[in-house]
């Protein structure tokens, strides 16, 4: 008698308790499906935004040098402060590094930013590209740069 007793007692606690354990791993399953949705979702989101920005980058860019390309003063004005929109504190960086330079290095240095070459700098000021080399050369030694570092890669990091 205290067999059945005991078995009327145990057989529906036992099943009590496995139907706990299906429900919880049933929701451990659920949330853990969920969250990865929610992972992969926001990485997609996370690409998207890195895609657009890097379109308007490019896009910015692109007007910048159509603008440059004109020519004229206030197109350059133009471009800097397009610029200066696309690099928040470029100027500020650099004069931290270098306070003396002048204009004209600021010109070249936002040019090198864009990672434009001595030929196609020299085309846009209409000078030689020996002039741009030079030119090149003294911001290098301003910025305290050695023969080694890449005065480019220097500029697009700062």
């Amino acid at each position: 008698m205290a067999l059945f007793i005991f078995l009327y007692i145990a057989i529906p606690y036992r099943t009590r308790i496995k139907n706990t354990k299906r429900r919880h791993l049933r929701f451990h399953r659920k949330l853990d499906n969920f969250m990865r949705l929610e992972k992969k979702q926001k990485e997609e989101k996370i690409k998207n935004l890195e895609i657009l920005n890097s379109k308007l980058k490019i896009s910015l860019k692109d007007d910048l040098v159509k603008i440059i390309n004109n020519n004229s003063q206030e197109n350059l004005d133009s471009f800097f402060s397009n610029f200066e929109k696309l690099h928040p504190n470029f100027n500020e960086t650099l004069f931290k590094i270098a306070p003396k330079l002048t204009s004209n290095e600021l010109k070249l240095a936002a040019f090198l930013r864009l990672n434009l070459t001595s030929k196609e700098i020299s085309k846009l000021l209409n000078i030689n590209p020996d002039s741009v080399n030079k030119a090149r050369y003294r911001l290098r030694k301003k910025l305290n740069l050695s023969a080694k570092e890449d005065l480019t890669t220097f500029i697009i990091n700062a």
